[in-house]
């Protein structure tokens, strides 16, 4: 139900605990108040803000507990890892960032994965493909000079190929984390 991790950089002293139970999660967020949920909210709410960030939230959490099947569809199952989720703070000097999944590789890479929940082929633009880059200088700044750093993608269908595509080295789509 409840999970504790020690976020990047940070030492075996500084831990937190989340909880991970999706039931428990879905419960506290959707039906706690379920009095006051119209009978007909879920026709009504398919396609509402509130419902789209739950769906990204669900699918990060899927996603945390399928490591190993992340790792199979990036070719990187035999390396020993750890994982963790980041949250760099920013300030008037910086800017702060915030990254789903990095799995840090005993051979020297880091792999930065995006998670995005999508209901079609993932499109990057210039703006986010300008984050992206942002996001790998920032992780590069924080890292031991001797580490790599692969872009990667875990998003439900896929990358439509674009001009701006190419921010991503690896994509693992839904269909990899149920891979049979």
């Amino acid at each position: 139900f409840i999970e504790k991790y020690v976020p990047f950089g940070g030492s075996g002293r500084e831990c937190y605990y989340k909880l991970v139970d999706p039931f428990c999660l879905f419960y506290l967020r959707f039906m706690k108040e379920a009095a006051a949920i119209d009978e007909n909210y879920w026709q009504k709410n398919l396609n509402s803000q509130p419902l789209n960030v739950w769906r990204g939230f669900a699918f990060e959490n899927v996603c945390a507990h399928h490591v190993p099947q992340i790792k199979k569809a990036l070719e990187i199952g035999g390396v020993s890892s750890k994982q963790s989720t980041w949250i760099l703070h920013g300030d008037k000097n910086k800017k702060g960032t915030q990254v789903d999944l990095i799995i840090q590789r005993d051979d020297h890479v880091y792999n930065l994965c995006e998670i995005k929940f999508y209901n079609d082929q993932f499109v990057v633009d210039i703006e986010y493909y300008k984050k992206i880059l942002g996001r790998i200088n920032t992780l590069v700044d924080a890292s031991p000079k001797n580490v790599t750093v692969h872009s990667t993608l875990i998003t439900t269908f896929g990358l439509k190929k674009n001009e701006h595509s190419g921010a991503f080295v690896k994509v693992v789509t839904l269909d990899d984390l149920f891979e049979r």
